[in-house]
Parts: structure tokens; C-alpha cells; sequence
């Protein structure tokens, strides 16, 4: 995959001045629980409002798994669709194209031997953390998917079928946007958009939070498979090579690009 890199003169994290206070995790969840009108879709394209001068427009929005990521994002940093093409050679990224960037990048604490992709690769469960990006790639059937870790995963004990043998499980909470619910309104491991009983009720489409369940190697607790929530069955496990998925986190971002035109010349 052909992805572009320019080089940055200087780099911050997301707690920089230049950024918000806040991660692309944190503007989700205001996004989230504030929404008066929250769609699922792009036509005629992806959009979030978060308060706006004008109240029509306030809390708003049209999204999906990638740009529900990307928009957040966007909002966190005060960059532009620009500032997302000069990062990644695209100004909307999908979810199989998260999943390539995630895929390519060296693991947390390395250095990047080629190009920088601005995401590190997290390969243990434990180490998962809030504002962590969980992408999965493109299959035959499924066009991958994009969610954003909003805390620390929680082992599960017992385990919850499936369960296999030399594997631990993990919860792990996220906020994305989706038609598909991680879980229902029953139990610990909820999905907001979930309305009425699990049997019977119904899914809104949308930006929302839940749970998907990771497993890893019990010895070096390495990620294997997960499964789409946190829900008992026999039959919802997916391992590395039917949907293969990578969690990334967000390094040595770049400052915004600079929206002044430059100074005339003498």
C-alpha cells in the first residue's frame, strides 16, 4: 500500500499546546452522550458537530466505523482534512486502510525504520490502553472496521464461551460507529445503542459505545482472536486469519498545518 509521509519540523503528542486537552477518545464520548441527532451513513458525507453557534447544527451527526475515528480525531487536534492527507495520503482514511497503517508500524517504544505512520503497534492485551485505535482489515465479506479504545481492558474470569485452551480473555471497552451491536442492554458488557431486552429488542444504528472481547496467549499474552462483544457462544470467535485486526496507538503527531498564507516577500 502506497501511503504518503512528510516530514514535521517539530512533533507533540496529544497533550500538547497546540492540541486539545482532550484525546480523540474523549470527543467521541462527548459526541456520544450528547448527540441530539446521530445517524448512521454517509450521505451525502460524514460529518460531526460538536457545540456549534449554531444550535440547529450543534451535537450532530452522519457517520461511520472509519471517519467516526477520523473526525474525533480531527476535533482532538485542530487539524483539517488536509492535515489527514498530508499524514496518511488520504483525506478520509477506511478502516482497511487504518488496518494497513496499524499493520506496518513498529511496535510501542520502537522507532520506524521507513516512513512514519504515526501509530504504534500493540501486541499484548494488557498493554491496551485508552485512546488506543482497534482496526480490523478488509476481508472477502467484510469491509473492515475502525473503533477507539475508551479504557483499560478487563480480564475475564471464568471465561466466557468460546473459550480455548492456553488463552486468556479480555473486555475491552470502545465507542465506534456502526448497524452491528457489540452486545445488547443485559449485563455488564452493554452496547448504548441497544434498546429493550436482548430478546426482542432492537439496535440504533449509529455512534455509540460497547465492548468486543480479545484473546491472547496465556504465556506471553500476545493477542490472538476476538469476538464482536461479550457475549457467550460457541460460535463467534474470530481468529488472525478470518478477520485479522491490529491495535494501534497514536504517536509523534504533528502540529495542525498552518492555515495563514505566507508572509510577500521583501
Amino acid at each position: 500500500m502506497a501511503v504518503a509521509s512528510l516530514a514535521a519540523a517539530s512533533f507533540i503528542t496529544l497533550a500538547s499546546a497546540s492540541a486539545s486537552a482532550k484525546g480523540a477518545e474523549d470527543w467521541a464520548l462527548e459526541f456520544i452522550e450528547n448527540a441530539e441527532s446521530n445517524e448512521w451513513g454517509t450521505e451525502p458525507e460524514c460529518f460531526m458537530n460538536w457545540d456549534d453557534p449554531d444550535q440547529s447544527k450543534a451535537w450532530t451527526g452522519m457517520t461511520k466505523a472509519a471517519c467516526f475515528f477520523t473526525l474525533s480525531l480531527q476535533k482532538a487536534m485542530g487539524y483539517s482534512s488536509l492535515d489527514m492527507y498530508s499524514m496518511w495520503g488520504k483525506n478520509s482514511p477506511t478502516s482497511d486502510y487504518y488496518f494497513d497503517l496499524v499493520d506496518m508500524s513498529p511496535k510501542v517504544g520502537a522507532n520506524p525504520s521507513g516512513f512514519e505512520t504515526y501509530f504504534r503497534l500493540v501486541e499484548r492485551a494488557a498493554d491496551i490502553q485508552k485512546g488506543d485505535v482497534f482496526t480490523i482489515g478488509a476481508t472477502g465479506t467484510f469491509a473492515g472496521h475502525t473503533m477507539i479504545v475508551t479504557g483499560a481492558p478487563e480480564k475475564i474470569t471464568p471465561q466466557i464461551n468460546p473459550r480455548y485452551s492456553r488463552t486468556e480473555q479480555f473486555a475491552v471497552p470502545i465507542a465506534d460507529s456502526t448497524s452491528s451491536s457489540h452486545g445488547c442492554s443485559e449485563g455488564k458488557y452493554k452496547d448504548s445503542r441497544w434498546s429493550g431486552p436482548c430478546t426482542g429488542g432492537y439496535m440504533t444504528p449509529g455512534a455509540g459505545t460497547g465492548y468486543v472481547r480479545v484473546y491472547a496467549d496465556s504465556f506471553s499474552g500476545v493477542l490472538l482472536g476476538f469476538t464482536w462483544s461479550v457475549t457467550s457462544s460457541q460460535s463467534s470467535y474470530y481468529s488472525p486469519t478470518t478477520r485479522p485486526y491490529r491495535i494501534g496507538r497514536l504517536a509523534k503527531l504533528p502540529d495542525p498545518l498552518p492555515t495563514e498564507p505566507p508572509p510577500p516577500p521583501p
